[in-house]
């Protein structure tokens, strides 16, 4: 299983807090990243704490995406 940065997602992630509430934006991304090909399936996300501090928005917001995308 190969696993992805804080770095690298947030410069995958660029632009993804334009619309919508932040955690169901960013699990928006995330997930459109996958679909389009940019993040392989299966590939390990950065820790909550990681991607929080990268992107400068809360952890609660990181484990809520990711809640998200589990779902």
């Amino acid at each position: 299983m190969s696993s992805l940065s804080a770095r690298q997602l947030a410069l995958l992630l660029l632009g993804w807090r334009d619309v919508g509430v932040a955690y169901t934006a960013l699990a928006d991304r995330i997930r459109l990243l996958i679909l389009d090909g940019r993040v392989a399936s299966g590939t390990r996300l950065p820790a909550e704490r990681e991607l929080a501090a990268q992107l400068e928005v809360s952890r609660t917001t990181v484990t809520a995406a990711y809640a998200e995308l589990r779902d």
